[in-house]
């Protein structure tokens, strides 16, 4: 199964072993165009406004667990630093180079 998520927090009980890579722009293009679309676990907005804005892809906003089974795959798009807790859910960057992509993948 393919994945979004707006952090690479596993949930609980999700013990394996991960592989957590750098990805760049164009690898989460292909990722969110590629068939089968990916479930999103995207929390926030904010998040799913810039995935469109550099895929093309709107995200669903859906904060349930997301448990990645052996052979799943997700890409990670999340804040380079931590948000103040006072402005969570809030616009907090509009720029490219506070932004990570990664790919996660469950390995066994």
């Amino acid at each position: 199964m393919k994945w979004l998520l707006n952090s690479a927090v596993m949930a609980s009980g999700a013990y394996g072993t991960y592989r957590y890579s750098a990805a760049t722009q164009d690898d989460l293009r292909a990722f969110c165009l590629e068939a089968p679309a990916p479930e999103s676990r995207i929390g926030y907005a904010e998040t799913a406004a810039l995935i469109e804005r550099l895929t093309g892809h709107l995200p669903t906003q859906d904060r349930r667990p997301c448990v990645l089974e052996p052979g799943d795959r997700a890409m990670v798009v999340r804040l380079k630093h931590r948000v103040d807790p006072t402005a969570k859910g809030t616009p907090t960057s509009t720029r490219d180079e506070d932004w990570e992509i990664a790919l996660l993948e469950r390995i066994d």
